[in-house]
């Protein structure tokens, strides 16, 4: 168990209670507490919404083992406490993880772990600990799990770290790292670093390495006690404020230099940013080239890139391409300029690596021909689908988007000149870079985003009922540069037994296709991590491909949110049965251009389950549109769904499915329904059967007169079609009856008539609408576009 006794963690969990929050629905609105360390059980508290019967834990990395026992709140729905065992070798920092209940598979929620012991600190109303004379003494390198409590008074929370001359006294907090809060900035803490007379030795508020969350260090400039101070930067009510406070005397570097090398290599490497001085350290990377965690003995990483080619260090000005540049704008103003030798037909992917690992760097870089003055690259700024990164709403900016990414194709053979510079003109010791200049390959990159970018299961989760099915739209991003256009096909991995994927061909240019997963009767009910992979339909075509999932933790006014997480896997829950089954029966005839077409649903129920189900179809075709959700009301089995197309909807054959849910808690993000989907039908798109030309016509005020209409047939059609004229002016209206025509037919007559006030003038857009009998169903197309001009009475 946790060295924290049962009773005191308890009044701590009590201590932090909020209000919940109000924004958009999710089923996990916190975890308390929000961290634990190496080698503990940990209890944990869930908090949330419809979380009636939890069935397991996932964890997206190993480390962290959830026990079987759920202890439900009193009211089930509420949350749930989960033992949390921790493995002594657990990887530091942040575990994203999933619940799988009964019949659902909550967001994404994170849970922190620490190399050092976690204290609490015990503060149950604002007062306790705000002051020097009340600092809570801790004994270094611990982390302290704290809150910044609610009220209208700021609550400062105060430590006592007692160190001799020479150590370091050091602070990292996580804050708006640990995601929380869903909205809001509440969580925008300030760390400073007295001595024992209350003088300020050290502040840091927002920080290079971890954005809103402050990183502070000092030596200790004599024996004695040093108080940590952490309150809110700018005073705003809190609502749910937690932070976790590492606070001791462990060296907290700013910066590594080089930042990365060669796969499978040692580094020797510059710890840059320590108060004790800079040191040089060997650091193995491993032999997978990506992303490096350097930890040290701080409680979280340095970020490191490991690439497949080798290190050139500035003030080396020559290169060997491919290569990884790697240097420090140690000056305001500094441009770094590297030369190398490039050949016509070639085309490099050009990646700057600073910002984002955490350095102080807004980089910028050019590329030039070493005889010629004019830039054939200029690159400053990326976007999130340039970095791999697409699972996200196009309006969201994290600090990776200021390291800059650029294609280069040489127009030449010949040197060129790669310069780099911090935009801003900003420089200093650890103004850390590393630019990696690669052959760009093509990749397409999976992802699953509602449109709203929030966590919406019913849009952006897998969630298999035991027997039925569920269809989600998987969407594709092309990756930086792509020159591939060709035809995938999707490719499921690490299904569990029983479940199947099924997924239509992804058309050339197409970034939207319904998948659906099924699981058979006796799939075990479970939750697994998988991926969905493009694969071009040619065969010998190279192609990366990954799955992609992002999530704002901390979203925040104007789009920027302070924490971003994304995942390379998606979640996918085997749940119990659904009491309900959803069948579509096939369309017998196309959806013409123009024209609208009703869907029969039906549903079968089970288990004496008879309540309503809402009905509804999340992918269609582009250019066909539907109706809002239509309700099957309790106790009955059908209904019928519209749908309509525009006359710009491509003709074609496509796959789509129905889904249907039950009513109830929360409509919009399908939190607490249970959902399901038929299997999938043809759709058919096709042009209409014919259209219809009007002539310029008039007609006089009072009288009769004239529309002329020549027909032209698409494809043919049986019996009779009746058409009906739109959009007339007020005034004027269609003699009855309607006329009709065949297929046979060439022409037209329709016969209006304008009531003896009609407002003269000249009327465009009037239109057809025909109605055909098929199948059973009437079918209406609209079509034709005419001119009516109508005109005064004449005098006798």
């Amino acid at each position: 168990m946790c060295k924290l006794g049962q009773v005191a963690r308890t009044l701590f969990l009590l201590a932090l209670a909020a209000p919940l929050l109000a924004d958009p629905r999710y089923m996990v609105d916190y975890l308390l507490p929000r961290g634990g360390s190496r080698g503990t059980t940990v209890e944990v508290e869930f908090h949330g919404f419809s979380l009636e019967n939890p069935r397991e834990v996932l964890f997206y990395e190993p480390g962290i083992t959830a026990a079987n026992a759920f202890a439900p709140f009193a009211r089930p729905g509420d949350g749930f406490k989960v033992k949390f065992r921790i493995a002594h070798d657990c990887p530091i920092g942040e575990h994203v993880l999933r619940v799988r209940t009964e019949t659902g598979l909550t967001d994404a929620v994170t849970f922190w772990v620490s190399r050092f012991p976690t204290i609490y600190e015990f503060e149950d109303k604002i007062g306790q600990n705000d002051t020097i004379e009340k600092a809570k003494p801790v004994p270094p390198n611990v982390t302290v799990e704290g809150q910044i409590l609610p009220g209208p008074d700021a609550d400062i929370d105060m430590y006592r770290l007692d160190v001799k001359q020479g150590e370091r006294v050091s602070v990292e907090i996580e804050a708006a790292r640990l995601g929380t809060l869903h909205q809001g900035g509440e969580i925008d803490l300030a760390a400073r670093i007295l001595d024992a007379s209350g003088k300020e030795l050290a502040r840091n508020d927002d920080s290079a390495l971890y954005v809103q969350d402050p990183v502070v260090s000092i030596v200790a400039p004599k024996t004695g006690s040093y108080f940590i101070e952490i309150k809110q930067q700018i005073f705003y009510p809190p609502r749910q404020a937690w932070y976790r406070a590492h606070i001791g005397n462990f060296s907290r570097p700013t910066a590594i230099f080089p930042a990365g090398g060669q796969a499978g290599t040692t580094i020797q490497a510059r710890v840059l940013g320590d108060p004790v001085g800079d040191r040089t350290e060997a650091i193995p990377l491993p032999a997978k080239p990506g992303r490096f965690e350097y930890f040290g003995d701080a409680p979280s990483p340095n970020l490191l890139r490991v690439s497949s080619y080798p290190n050139v260090e500035w003030p080396a000005d020559r290169a060997t391409l491919p290569a990884a540049l790697n240097g420090i704008l140690s000056k305001p103003g500094e441009v770094h300029q590297y030369h190398f030798q490039a050949k016509k037909g070639e085309t490099w992917k050009v990646q700057v690596f600073a910002r984002g690992l955490g350095a102080p760097v807004d980089a910028k870089i050019w590329i030039r021909a070493a005889n010629q003055e004019r830039h054939l690259v200029d690159a400053d700024d990326a976007r999130l689908t340039d970095l791999g990164l697409p699972s996200s709403r196009a309006t969201w900016y994290i600090k990776d988007q200021q390291d800059p990414i650029a294609a280069f194709k040489p127009p030449a053979d010949g040197e060129y000149i790669l310069g780099i510079e911090d935009s801003t003109g900003a420089g200093g010791p650890d103004h850390v870079y590393r630019v990696e200049i690669e052959p760009l390959r093509d990749a397409v990159y999976t992802h699953i985003t509602a449109p709203e970018g929030y966590q919406m299961p019913r849009l952006a989760s897998l969630i298999v009922p035991r027997g039925n099915r569920w269809t989600v739209d998987v969407q594709l991003a092309q990756g930086f540069g792509n020159t591939f256009k060709g035809e995938l096909e999707l490719e499921a991995r690490g299904l569990p037994k029983g479940v199947t994927m099924i997924a239509p061909k992804v058309p050339k240019g197409a970034a939207r296709v319904p998948v659906q997963f099924a699981a058979a009767p006796d799939a075990e009910s479970q939750a697994a991590l998988i991926e969905i992979l493009g694969r071009p339909v040619e065969k010998g075509v190279a192609l990366e491909s990954g799955s992609r999932q992002g999530f704002a933790f901390h979203n925040r006014g104007g789009e920027l949110p302070w924490h971003f997480v994304f995942v390379d896997k998606y979640a996918l829950a085997v749940t119990e049965p659904a009491p309900f089954h959803v069948k579509l029966a096939p369309p017998p005839i196309p959806l013409m251009q123009g024209s609208e077409l009703l869907l029969k649903v039906a549903i079968e129920r089970e288990g004496g389950f008879t309540g309503p189900v809402e009905i509804q179809t999340d992918w269609l075709p582009p250019g066909v549109s539907k109706e809002p959700t239509v309700t099957i009301p309790a106790g009955k089995t059908e209904a019928t769904f519209r749908l309509q197309a525009n006359d710009k909807a491509a003709a074609g054959a496509y796959r789509i499915a129905m889904s249907g849910s039950t009513t109830g808690g929360d409509s919009y993000s399908g939190i607490g329904r249970v959902r399901v989907s038929s299997e999938f039908v043809e759709l058919r798109t096709a042009e209409p059967y014919l259209s219809i030309e009007l002539q310029r016509s008039s007609v006089e005020r009072g009288k009769r007169g004239e529309i002329l209409g020549t027909l032209k047939v698409n494809r043919p059609f049986s019996g009779k079609a009746v058409v009906k004229l739109q959009q007339l002016p007020r005034g004027v209206k269609m003699v009855e009856p309607a006329p009709s025509i065949s297929a046979g037919d060439k022409e037209i007559v329709f016969h209006v008539e304008a009531d003896p006030d009609a407002l003269a003038g000249l009327y465009k857009g009037v239109t057809c609408e025909i109605e055909f009998q098929e199948d059973g169903q009437t079918v209406h197309s609209h079509t034709g576009s005419g001119i009516l001009r109508v005109d005064a009475a004449r005098s006798l």
